[in-house]
């Protein structure tokens, strides 16, 4: 299915942006087309991710180490808990400064 195709891009489509292999979707409900899928930010932190109709949202993260960064990201990534985004990309661009420069130079790979 289309809904089953996009969870299946979205765990491999950003690892140029976060830990490579770490997106793992492991909910896929298709009655109410809500997936649910976890990855680690190159920061060293757990996000978990719900794609429903309303877009895409955080809706639990963890810092995998006592880093300042894991730490800091961690809770930037606490302040955007169940804000819904369009798109992935945007998403993972407000809250992995990482992933957005990785987006970046990505882009200028491209042109």
């Amino acid at each position: 299915s289309a809904f089953d195709d996009e969870l299946d891009a979205i765990s491999h489509a950003y690892d140029y942006g976060i830990v490579p292999g770490s997106a793992t979707v492991f909910v896929r409900d298709h009655a109410n087309r809500i997936g649910r899928l976890d990855l680690t930010l190159l920061e060293g932190v757990l996000a978990v991710i719900d794609k429903t109709e309303r877009g895409y949202m955080v809706t639990s993260c963890s810092a995998l180490t006592n880093a300042g960064l894991a730490l800091a990201t961690a809770s930037k990534v606490q302040t955007h808990l169940n804000k819904p985004f369009e798109s992935m990309e945007s998403l993972l661009m407000s809250i992995s400064p990482m992933f957005c420069q990785r987006f970046q130079e990505v882009l200028l790979e491209r042109l």
